[in-house]
């Protein structure tokens, strides 16, 4: 069964110069933020291995509509066709692949079998397809040998794909069938039976009345058109075969709604792709319901006997992925970016943050929530939100933030850690990461961010943090949990005293274990909302210069 092993680009739409190895990769999901080139890299490819013998091509598809430098899009298939391997096709033209994912031109037994196809566009804007190897020059590769690949896209327009003419996913779909088309022409057979019986059933006899009139009207001019029927014209059948098409009852499916013709579409073409197609759906969710759009990506990813592209604006299609199935198409890039498996866990947990530009790795829900506060403090300012400057956050989970970090760092994001200093595991690897470029925002040394905030922000702002957390627990519940780390006799008005002591006592109440105070998202987003308030009166404080390192590097300055 073929897969693309690797693509090379070059001057196509808005790729100057392109190459990735795919491998032995079976279902590719790319994403990236829109225009960054996604839908491109399906059409170069969907171009290259196209099965039609002719392709229209505009001075637009030239990269900067430079039609001096030609397109050309190459790609290298593993396990292609047995059929286009024999000598009298393009056996001669085989390359070899090494253990190393590299390909030779000279072929030695330990290597795979790969085959090159090229598509060059000049300025005249002729398609030229050829298979070459540096052995020799190259050779032409006809239509219909590019048809035995199989390979479809499903993108907007697929109304074609419902008719049983050549070139379309159903006919190659009846090509693989049991028969292997005994006769090649059996669609234009069966349409040749349609005509029999319209010519003896008298099918178009309502005409019949008007035919007479025609008839008479000759024959006063001197010509006899006596015979005169009306049926189908036979010249017809060669070029109109793609009327036939596929109907729900007496509804041609082209009718159907655009998710409804997406899965269908797709339904014929992972049929293909079980007998060695291609399959390529841009925007895999558009149309379809978010459940649909999950199932629809976990049964393709599952159940996937060929290969499969796809791309995708969903978090829905994402959480049903594996984070190597993930590949990052960003603006300008020469190839794409993979992710690893230390990012599973944030695939599932926070999927929206793999469209970003930028990530900010929170260490936990609190301080999610915090940088979620700064962000409407920044609204209600009139300053730019973090979504305008393509920035999304995620939590890094405790521990887990280091391998967030490095894992999008790796796949070319901008990214901030937003993080506490109490933990030495943590702290032992900050400078690894500052080494990566990856900006660390955190607190004093051995300071959570609560104890961080107990400790610089002023008195009003610590009883406005006592006050919310009144409304989740009375006020003995608390006193109690404070009592335990305060050093001193605690009497009724402790609480009111702006203490060293006191503000130690609630740090350590609010981040006790099972009885912490603000661990979760919303609890976080109300700290924030607090310090932001508060923020005049925190200038040369840590907690200060914290809130204003995120925003300047949400500013990017």
């Amino acid at each position: 069964m073929a897969k693309i092993h690797t693509l090379k680009i070059s001057n196509f739409r808005g790729i100057k110069n392109f190459e990735q190895v795919f491998g032995d990769e079976k279902f590719i999901c790319l994403i990236g933020r829109g225009d960054s080139g996604k839908t491109s890299i399906l059409d170069a490819i969907s171009f290259v291995l196209s099965p039609n013998w002719n392709l229209a091509f505009f001075d637009t598809d030239f990269f900067n509509c430079n039609i001096e430098n030609p397109i050309i899009i190459e790609v290298s298939l593993s396990e292609p066709p047995e059929y286009l391997l024999q000598d009298n096709k393009y056996g001669m033209y085989l390359r070899g692949l090494d253990a190393r994912n590299v390909i030779h031109d000279e072929i030695l037994d330990a290597h795979d079998d790969i085959l090159t196809i090229r598509l060059t566009v000049n300025k005249d804007l002729e398609p030229i397809w050829e298979v070459i190897s540096n052995r020799q020059d190259p050779i032409e590769i006809k239509s219909s040998d590019r048809a035995s690949l199989n390979v479809f896209l499903v993108a907007d327009y697929i109304d074609r794909h419902f008719s049983w003419s050549k070139g379309n996913p159903l006919y190659a779909l009846l090509k693989q069938g049991e028969s292997k088309l005994d006769n090649a022409n059996v669609i234009i057979d069966e349409m040749r039976k349609a005509k029999d019986q319209i010519d003896h059933s008298n099918g178009f006899g309502y005409l019949n009345e008007t035919v007479d009139k025609v008839k008479i009207s000759a024959a006063k001019l001197g010509f006899d058109i006596s015979n005169a029927t009306t049926t189908i014209d036979a010249k017809e059948l060669n070029i109109k075969d793609g009327k036939v098409c596929l109907h729900d009852g007496n509804i041609p499916f082209r009718l159907k709604g655009k998710g409804s013709k997406r899965l269908i579409s797709v339904s014929i073409q992972t049929e293909l792709a079980k007998l060695g197609g291609i399959l390529l759906i841009d925007e895999i969710e558009q149309g379809l319901e978010p459940d649909r759009a999950q199932h629809l990506a976990s049964i393709l990813r599952n159940n996937n006997t060929g290969q499969i592209f796809i791309t995708t604006h969903s978090r829905d299609v994402l959480v049903e992925l594996e984070a190597h199935n993930l590949f990052r198409v960003k603006k300008n890039s020469s190839a794409l970016f993979p992710f690893t498996d230390d990012l599973q866990a944030c695939l599932r947990s926070n999927p929206e943050a793999f469209f970003a530009e930028r990530i900010i790795v929170c260490e936990g829900p609190t301080e999610v929530g915090f940088c979620r506060a700064i962000n409407k403090s920044r609204i209600n300012q009139g300053k730019d939100n973090i979504t305008l400057k393509g920035i999304r956050l995620a939590n890094g989970m405790g521990a887990n933030q280091i391998n967030y970090a490095m894992g999008f760092n790796s796949a070319g994001y901008d990214v901030c850690m937003f993080c506490d200093s109490d933990a030495q595991s943590i702290n032992e690897k900050k400078a690894m990461l500052r080494a990566e470029n990856i900006n660390i925002i955190d607190t004093d040394q051995d300071k959570s961010i609560e104890a961080q905030i107990f400790s610089d922000l002023n008195w009003a702002g610590i009883e406005e943090l006592i006050n919310y957390r009144l409304t989740f627990k009375d006020v003995n519940h608390i006193r109690t949990q404070v009592a335990k780390y305060y050093p001193n006799d605690f009497v009724e008005d402790t609480l009111t005293k702006d203490t060293i002591e006191v503000r130690e006592a609630l740090s350590k109440a609010s981040t006790e274990k099972e009885k912490d105070w603000f661990k979760r998202t919303d609890h976080g987003e109300f700290l924030g909302e607090v310090c932001c308030r508060h923020l005049e009166s925190l200038k040369e404080k840590k907690l200060f210069l914290q809130i204003d390192e995120l925003n300047k590097w949400i500013d990017n300055a």
